[in-house]
């Protein structure tokens, strides 16, 4: 019996649509079969065969993976498992380095941009800070095992960091410049997540389609003594990259 007649079965009333259902089949497969990362999945043609769907069907499952970061596809060439995705903690901000890389993934980062700006009246709105106080704007793109993984655009307060310079951030931890240069150790942050669109800057850096949804992570980061250090705004590849909770797992200590 193929896949349809077992839905049809189960009665008029239908919780999932087939394509869904038949992408959770493939989630199975992909698990019980020990496929690993990088591995070539079946053409749609032997999918559609083994499950008795028809392609169009086995398609739109396979969109529903390659939508929630599972697979990744190839032109001409097939459908693939995709890498793990890094793991960020909304409840303990940490450093993206030292996150990546307990992964066993290589990390890097391209200096964009580094310059000092004056708050924005949109900035200060945000983040509480003086309309026309100065930050140092720090634009770097993030690899992940050689790949872009997200665009971040980091605001340092300069009131705080006088004498911050393009040499402490370029490929190098912007934290441990604040500690060793200015005492200031990061205590907490707040943040939030929430879907976009890429725009042509963010699609050309992070080498895919304009328009793609995206995820755009950003939030406000306290040192120790409860001062706001730092507003960051970063544009992320969703299928790099999900966010979790984890309320045990509070951290204070940062290596970013």
């Amino acid at each position: 019996m193929d896949l349809e007649q077992r839905i049809d079965r189960a009665g008029k009333k239908r919780v999932l649509t087939l394509d869904v259902l038949l992408s959770k089949e493939l989630e199975f497969m992909l698990e019980t079969e020990g496929y690993q990362e990088g591995a070539r999945l079946p053409s749609e043609r032997e999918l559609a065969r083994r499950f008795g769907v028809q392609r169009g069907t086995i398609r739109s499952a396979l969109q529903v993976l390659l939508d929630k970061g599972i697979l990744v596809s190839r032109e001409r060439s097939g459908y693939y498992v995709a890498p793990s995705r890094v793991n960020f903690d909304l409840n303990a901000y940490d450093s993206r380095k030292k996150v990546i890389e307990q992964m066993g993934k290589t990390t890097y980062v391209k200096l964009l941009t580094f310059e000092k700006i004056y708050v924005s009246e949109k900035m200060a709105r945000k983040t509480g800070l003086l309309e026309d106080s100065q930050v140092y704007r720090i634009m770097r793109l993030r690899f992940a095992s050689g790949q872009p993984m997200a665009l971040e655009k980091t605001h340092i307060r300069c009131a705080l960091a006088p004498g911050l310079s393009e040499e402490d951030v370029h490929n190098k931890s912007i934290y441990a410049a604040l500690r060793k240069k200015h005492h200031i150790y990061i205590a907490r942050s707040e943040e939030k997540v929430t879907a976009v669109y890429a725009n042509g800057l963010e699609s050309e850096l992070l080498k895919t389609t304009r328009s793609k949804p995206l995820m755009r992570y950003e939030g406000l980061v306290y040192d120790r003594k409860n001062r706001l250090v730092e507003y960051f705004d970063d544009i992320i590849l969703k299928e790099k990259v999900q966010f979790i909770s984890n309320d045990a797992a509070i951290k204070k200590h940062m290596n970013r």
